[in-house]
């Protein structure tokens, strides 16, 4: 029988064995449903067209956040509304709390996803890719200096328009392989973020490569080594050593810039190459030619701060080729400026003392040092097989089955070619004696 509910009688309702509802004889359709734990909430109750019968739950009847009996009768009374314009009242809460919490999740994702710029999003990919690749430190300069201007944006931000503006700013500026490169790795950079669900989409997918490279083949010709040489005179310490190592060992720009004095032994002129370090990686022992001692010998040794057995002390730095201590030398392409503009100032000023044309050394790369020595020793007629052990190349004579099975370690081979090519190199800059034969005039 429905009762006439009142604020007390709802309080002092007690629990049964089993659930059990009370109508409220003056809202049709409203129940208070009491539960044998003594929780209490409020129903309502009603029929479809179809004959099903439905119960609304319209919430809690006591406790935090509970309903009043007033409360109650105003949301049974509107449900009845509802369900005599037509509508269904259980149906529209779904639809209600679907939308609610669609509202919700979009709100948590927009919070989340104010943090991902793509600054941070680029270090997590460090993190997550990048530092473990032996080419990570320059892949995340490029990235972070190419990238820099979006470095606040979202990535989900980031859209083809964006991506296109950015490989044609690039070309550009004059550097159409460098666009071409960016391209490649940010494309990257971007699929990785759509495996991580950070975006549903690639910018980068449909862009096109800006210029067709073609394989390099440049060789530094002797007149332009020799200019490259007298240059390297007017540049800093560090990158005289560098380039004048690269020239003599014929060694991967990374490779020499990295070198830590643990590998070198100048004892017995030899520099060990591990294979963490190395492309391929093998360990690569490469004799280093008196004038590559010589070098190393010269070289100051950087000293930094170090914790050592808990005590503070000053200690020499690791690394051979370093100005902070605590990291290789790095920033090639400024010092690649600059070697270029001494290279033509060293040019003008032998034309000029000479009285002829300016020599013209045609645009060149750090990697094209290593073709100039397979290409200048070939010349000294050094074996191919034995440039290429010089090189740590796997490929070409010693592919296949024949890397595997030999296993001569060349090392008196390599040591003769490295001095042929560095007293080859030394010939360059030496003052030749003329050979004008000055005749007294006669009497």
């Amino acid at each position: 029988m429905p009762e006439r509910l009142t604020a007390p009688f709802v309080a002092k309702a007690t629990t049964r064995a089993s659930r059990y509802e009370i109508a409220d004889s003056l809202q049709p359709g409203l129940r208070l449903v009491v539960q044998p734990s003594g929780a209490k909430s409020w129903a309502f109750r009603y029929e479809r067209s179809d004959g099903q019968r439905v119960k609304l739950t319209l919430g809690r009847a006591a406790g935090p956040g509970a309903l009043t009996l007033q409360q109650a009768r105003d949301a049974a009374n509107d449900a009845r509304r509802l369900r005599s314009t037509g509508g269904d009242p259980a149906d529209q809460k779904r639809a209600v709390r679907k939308t609610e919490m669609a509202r919700i999740e979009a709100e948590e994702k927009e919070a989340r996803r104010r943090d991902d710029t793509v600054a941070l999003v680029l270090d997590r990919y460090y993190r997550d890719k990048v530092n473990a690749m032996k080419s990570g430190p320059e892949l995340k300069r490029l990235l972070t200096k190419e990238l820099s201007p979006w470095a606040k944006r979202r990535v989900d931000d980031i859209d083809r328009t964006d991506a296109i503006k950015l490989i044609d700013a690039i070309k550009d500026r004059g550097a159409p392989v460098h666009a071409n490169r960016v391209r490649a790795f940010t494309r990257t950079f971007f699929g990785w973020c759509v495996d991580k669900a950070l975006i549903e989409n690639n910018p980068f997918e449909r862009t096109k490569p800006v210029t067709v490279e073609v394989a390099r083949d440049h060789v530094l010709s002797d007149d332009e080594l020799r200019l490259v040489m007298l240059a390297l005179d007017q540049m800093d310490w560090m990158w005289r050593a560098l380039y004048r190592l690269l020239i003599l060992t014929g060694q991967r720009r990374d490779e020499v810039a990295g070198m830590v004095w643990t590998e070198v032994d100048l004892d017995k002129s030899l520099w060990k190459l591990p294979a963490a370090r190395a492309k391929n990686n093998r360990e690569h022992i490469i004799p280093l030619p008196p004038a590559a001692v010589a070098i190393l010998r010269d070289l100051p040794r950087v000293q930094i701060a170090a914790t050592v057995n808990g005590v503070e002390k000053i200690v020499d730095s690791p690394f051979v080729l370093t100005t902070t201590g605590k990291t290789p030398v790095s920033g090639f392409s400024k010092a690649k400026g600059h070697l270029d503009k001494a290279i033509a100032e060293v040019a003008r000023k032998e034309a000029k003392k000479r009285d002829g044309d300016v020599v013209e050394v045609a645009p060149w790369r750090i990697h094209d040092l290593r073709r100039t020595m397979a290409s200048g020793m070939a010349r000294l007629g050094v074996a191919v097989a034995v440039t290429e052990k010089v090189l740590n190349h796997v490929s070409g004579t010693f592919a296949g089955i024949v890397g595997v099975y030999q296993r001569h370690d060349f090392l008196a081979e390599k040591r003769h070619a490295l001095n042929l090519w560095a007293d080859h190199v030394a010939s360059l800059t030496s003052e030749r004696e003329s050979n004008v034969v000055r005749l007294k005039a006669e009497v």
